[in-house]
C-alpha cells in the first residue's frame, strides 16, 4: 500500500494501483472537507475530525467507516514527562485509509512507515498494523513510569520530599485517562467485531482472530495500567510511613529534651520563692553544691538512666541486652 501525504495535505495526482493510505498531520476544516468529498467520506464523519476530542469508536456509513482510537506519547509538564493521550481518527473507504492527527505520534509514523515498505495490499492489513502501533504506543512511557516509581521509592527510603509526594500524585493522576481510554477501546473492539468486517474492503476471514489479537493486547496494556497504580499507591503509603517515622523520631527527641528540663524547671521555681525562712536557712556554698547543683545532677542521671533503659536513647538496647547477658 502507498502511503501519502501529499504536498500541504493534497491528494496526489497519480495514485498507485489499489487502496492508498493518505496520512494527514492537523488539517485545516476545508481541507478535510475537500477529502471527504473526493473519496465520498460521510459529511458526519469529517465533522468529527473537524471537532476532535472524541471517545474511541467505530461508526459505519454507506460508503466509509470512522474509526478512533488512542496511542500514547510523553508530554512536558513541570519539567517531568507524563504519558498523554494522542487522539487518532481513520476514516476507511474502498480507494482509501485517511488517518488524521492533531499531535505528533511517532508509534504511527514508523508503523505508516513500514506499511509503506512492506508487500501490504489491502486496507483491513494496513488498518490492524496501525491499529496494533498504536496499542503498542502505550507501553514505552508505561515502562519508563515503572522504573521511575522503583527510582522514587528507593529515594524516599533514604529521605522523603514533598516534591516526590506531588510526582507519584500526577502521575497517578495521568494513569487515570489511560485506564479510561484503554477500557474504551477494549470494550470497542470487544462489541464491535461484525461491524469491523462490514467496513468497506473488509472480508478477510482472518478478522476475527487479528481482532481478537488486539483485544488481548490492549487488555494486557490496561492490565500493566492497573499494575502501576497499585505501585504508585504503595509508594505513596511508604512515603506516608517513612515521613510519620521521622516524624516520631523528631518528636522523641524533644521529648526526651523536655522531660530533662522539666524537673529543673521545678527546682528553680520552688527555691526561687522568696520567702523569709528559705532565704534565711539555705545559704552559703555548701548549700549551694547540694540544692542548686546536687539534685539538678542527680536528676539529670536518674532520667538519663531511665530513658537509657527504656530504650529512647541511642546505645540503650544494646546497653541492656548486655546487661541481660
Amino acid at each position: 500500500m502507498e502511503v501519502v501525504a501529499g504536498p500541504d495535505n493534497h491528494l496526489p495526482a497519480s495514485p498507485a494501483p489499489g487502496p492508498v493510505w493518505i496520512a494527514l498531520d492537523d488539517p485545516s476544516p476545508g481541507e478535510l472537507e475537500r477529502i471527504g468529498e473526493e473519496l465520498g467520506i460521510h459529511p458526519l464523519a469529517i465533522q468529527d475530525s473537524v471537532e476532535f476530542g472524541l471517545l474511541p469508536k467505530i461508526e459505519d456509513y454507506p460508503d466509509s467507516a470512522l474509526v478512533v482510537f488512542m496511542g500514547c506519547t510523553f508530554r512536558e509538564d513541570n519539567g517531568t514527562q507524563l504519558p498523554s493521550l494522542v487522539e487518532v481518527h481513520f476514516h476507511v473507504t474502498r480507494e482509501a485509509i485517511v488517518s488524521v492527527q492533531r499531535q505528533p505520534l511517532p508509534a504511527l509514523a514508523a508503523a505508516l512507515d513500514r506499511i509503506g515498505l512492506d508487500d501490504v495490499s489491502g486496507s483491513e492489513d494496513a488498518l490492524y498494523r496501525a491499529l496494533e502501533a498504536l496499542a503498542g504506543s502505550f507501553v514505552p512511557p508505561l515502562a519508563a513510569l515503572d522504573e521511575e516509581v522503583d527510582a522514587i521509592e528507593n529515594r524516599i527510603l533514604k529521605e522523603p520530599d514533598s516534591k516526590v509526594r506531588r510526582r507519584l500524585l500526577d502521575m497517578k493522576h495521568s494513569l487515570v485517562a489511560l485506564r479510561q481510554s484503554l477500557d474504551r477501546q477494549r470494550n470497542v473492539l470487544a462489541g464491535h467485531r461484525d461491524l469491523l468486517e462490514r467496513i468497506p474492503g473488509f472480508h478477510s476471514e482472518e478478522a476475527h482472530d487479528v481482532l481478537r489479537d488486539l483485544y488481548e493486547r490492549i487488555a494486557l496494556v490496561s492490565y500493566q495500567v492497573e499494575t502501576l497504580r497499585e505501585l504508585i499507591s504503595n509508594a505513596l503509603d511508604l512515603y506516608v510511613s517513612v515521613s510519620s517515622q521521622k516524624l516520631n523520631e523528631t518528636m522523641k527527641i524533644l521529648t526526651v529534651v523536655a522531660t530533662f528540663f522539666l524537673p529543673l524547671t521545678f527546682l528553680v521555681g520552688f527555691f526561687g520563692q522568696n520567702f523569709k525562712w528559705m532565704t534565711d536557712r539555705i545559704q552559703g556554698l555548701g548549700s549551694f553544691l547540694v540544692f542548686g547543683l546536687g539534685i539538678s545532677v542527680l536528676f539529670v542521671v536518674a532520667l538519663f538512666l531511665v530513658f537509657r533503659r527504656a530504650g529512647f536513647i541511642e546505645g540503650a538496647r544494646s546497653g541492656s541486652r548486655g546487661t541481660d547477658a
